[in-house]
């Protein structure tokens, strides 16, 4: 017996995005790990194991949108959106605070867009 796939439609510009921010968390954390001296290969290995959990996040969204239908589970909410749109923001919130670290002339700019930016030691 062969089940019908439905037909599905992976948000690909979204995902893209997404997947944009994560590259410029990791290019901007590398940057503020060399200019602090503190880059160490462990806290990067960490860094890329919970990107790496992301990505596959999104990837279990997008099976979860192609298989229920095939399982009979009907959801109306756009799994792989919301796990997109989630992640899209927490990122941009890791950047804001890395480059708010590499710079205090961008942590000034950044809080005015942002809203105001306090270092991690207070």
């Amino acid at each position: 017996m062969v089940l019908p796939l439905t037909s599905y439609a992976v948000p690909i510009k979204l995902v893209l995005v997404t997947l944009i921010f994560i590259v410029i968390d990791v290019l901007v954390g590398i940057v503020k790990a060399l200019i602090n001296s503190g880059f160490k290969s462990i806290k990067m290995r960490e860094g890329l194991y919970h990107k790496l959990g992301e990505i596959l996040c999104i990837v279990f969204g997008v099976v979860c949108e192609m298989c229920f239908p095939i399982i009979g589970i009907s959801i109306s909410i756009p799994i792989v959106s919301t796990i997109c749109v989630y992640i899209a923001l927490m990122e941009t919130g890791s950047i804001v605070e890395n480059l708010a670290a590499i710079s205090p002339s961008i942590s000034k700019l950044l809080s005015k867009v942002f809203g105001e930016y306090k270092p991690e030691d207070e």
